[in-house]
């Protein structure tokens, strides 16, 4: 049993942390209502929602998602359970392309066939982890529907997801900043982008008129220039670089 006195925000900490059928029957028993990173759904919302509320909590510091449990118009949350368990796979295929690759989320099921929490009786719930990843955010959506904008970056504020405004904006990269974070791949990126630059700065965007079939008769051909102009040597080395460079955005 938990220790009386215990509020939302310890037991919700309890379960995030280590989730199980007791620290989830506990959050649901306290009933206290929905924040920043705790979100009370009757039944699985469509993909683009879905996305949108992962994206928000994943910008906010994470959280999770609680399938299962009704609002009532009092304002107050009766877990009524799901009929049946949807299918994780279905799940993960239907939101992966709204999503960053980075972003990080796990889908737990939980059943009670008897509990302590006598509501809990015979109802079964899904459950939608959201991992905390300061070092990659903010997380955009890939993608555009319903309600879900592209390019978006969403959060939570209070108990909505909502697309963040400066402040929250301005907090999110912050945050990212305090991680003093950037991957292998990033460093790699920013160093051929800054190549390729340098390699775009030597073709000139024009050219002097060739005279020299008007001198031809006053010149003597080298044997040892090169056949290849420096400018088409350069044209060949940005090909290199530009599939360098999708090679790498592939790992990001």
């Amino acid at each position: 049993m938990d220790k009386p006195g215990k509020n939302i925000h310890e037991v919700f900490t309890q379960f995030f942390e280590k989730p199980s059928r007791e620290y989830l029957r506990s959050l649901l028993q306290l009933h206290s209502g929905e924040s920043d990173q705790l979100d009370f759904k009757q039944e699985w919302p469509s993909c683009s929602r879905l996305a949108k509320h992962l994206l928000g909590l994943a910008n906010s510091g994470g959280g999770c998602i609680v399938i299962g449990v009704l609002q009532a118009a009092d304002n107050t949350f009766n877990p009524i359970g799901l009929p049946r368990l949807k299918d994780k796979a279905d799940l993960n295929n239907g939101v992966r392309k709204y999503l960053p690759q980075q972003l990080g989320y796990e889908i737990l099921d939980f059943a009670y066939e008897s509990s302590e929490y006598k509501a809990l009786q015979g109802r079964k719930f899904q459950v939608v982890l959201v991992d905390d990843k300061p070092q990659y955010i903010p997380f955009v959506s890939q993608s555009e529907e319903d309600d879900l904008r592209y390019p978006g970056i969403y959060v939570r504020r209070g108990t909505t997801t909502v697309e963040a405004n400066y402040q929250e904006l301005q907090e999110i990269i912050n945050r990212r900043l305090a991680t003093r974070y950037s991957s292998e791949e990033e460093f790699s990126l920013e160093r051929e982008l800054a190549e390729l630059q340098l390699l775009y700065n030597r073709i000139p965007r024009s050219k002097p008129i060739d005279l020299s079939p008007l001198l031809g008769a006053l010149q003597q051909n080298n044997p040892e220039y090169p056949a290849e102009t420096i400018d088409g040597y350069i044209n060949r080395l940005i090909e290199v670089k530009k599939k360098r460079i999708e090679e790498l955005l592939k790992h990001i």
